[in-house]
């Protein structure tokens, strides 16, 4: 029997659907109207966006989107996305999502759309091909199981740093004020340049990062790390913890000035997270790293995360209009 199924505009009653449907398609991860609000209301002015719902006699069945990013943001590139519920594959549906986003782009005359997958999503990775994307950069989530972490068998690296005449504290220590925020904005900007990333970095107000940070309701004070340098009291490294609707915390960006690297500043941190992680009672810790960043990557194995399959970005270039 054909279904009958329509593609139409996003609109305010699918903040209740769409996280079931991105739940179905990701079933170890954990979506949320909540979250996808935060989300727009976060969204940089600048940044376009449109999104379309598929549905099969009024069930919401695929969704698809174009968006652009802050933190790469150019005024002619994209990402695009198109999912579609497991028992709904292999009709079509995908493939009319796509053709949707793609004449609704058009308008804005894009130069390049950015979208990504996972390595073991076989009709995503045809359907990309399908569409000329070429892939461009890899990455792992890794996860640690908190509950079994021993943290015994670290002793001495967090104590270590600190003999070296560097405190570790949380910004809820530091007071949470002005002064700190602005230190963490410039910690961050510093170290987010050295993040791999699919297209080049834009840059981001520091009014921008604290809607970002301070401002959501994911944000942990008592779980963003810093590493102060004691005889000057500026902020040299970092590793901070999310909270995310599920039981698991989400690793935010960890890193380390490029002057104060090789003295065991972002592995003190890490175990300082997965003490708070373990206080707290959260079962799991979640990261993502690109697939040759080795410094990271040898840290996080050293602690024990465990690979899950890679993610893919791919980009398709177009000609100037």
């Amino acid at each position: 029997m054909r279904l009958n199924w329509i593609i139409r505009p996003f609109e305010d009653r699918d903040y209740q659907t769409v996280p079931g449907l991105l739940n179905a398609i990701w079933p170890d991860e954990v979506h949320s109207e909540a979250a996808m609000r935060e989300d727009d209301r976060d969204r940089d002015l600048r940044c376009k966006t449109e999104r379309f719902i598929a549905e099969v006699e009024g069930r919401v069945v695929g969704y698809g989107l174009y968006d652009q990013f802050e933190g790469m943001y150019h005024p002619q590139k994209f990402s695009a996305w198109v999912s579609v519920h497991p028992e709904f594959r292999d009709g079509g549906i995908g493939q009319r999502l796509w053709e949707r986003v793609w004449a609704a782009l058009q308008p804005h005359m894009p130069i390049s759309i950015l979208s990504s997958t996972r390595e073991d999503q076989a009709p995503a990775l045809h359907l990309l091909a399908k569409y000329g994307f070429e892939e461009k950069m890899r990455s792992w989530e890794s996860r640690l199981d908190v509950r079994a972490f021993d943290l015994a068998a670290h002793a001495g690296r967090m104590e270590a740093v600190e003999v070296a005449g560097f405190a570790l504290r949380s910004l809820a220590e530091l007071g949470g004020n002005e002064e700190a925020y602005r230190k963490a904005y410039d910690l961050w900007l510093e170290t987010r340049a050295d993040v791999p990333r699919p297209e080049p970095m834009s840059e981001v107000s520091y009014e921008n990062w604290l809607r970002w940070t301070v401002e959501s309701p994911y944000y942990l004070p008592e779980a963003n790390f810093v590493a102060v340098d004691t005889a000057t009291g500026a902020f040299v490294a970092q590793s901070n913890l999310w909270k995310t609707d599920g039981e698991y915390l989400q690793v935010g960006l960890t890193g380390t000035r490029r002057a104060y690297r090789r003295r065991g500043l972002a592995l003190a941190l890490k175990l300082k997270a997965i003490e708070y992680a373990k206080a707290a009672g959260a079962t799991e810790l979640r990261t993502g790293n690109e697939q040759n960043n080795r410094p990271m990557l040898a840290i996080n194995e050293r602690l024990g995360f465990v690979k899950q399959p890679a993610w893919i970005d791919f980009v398709k270039r177009l000609e100037t209009p």
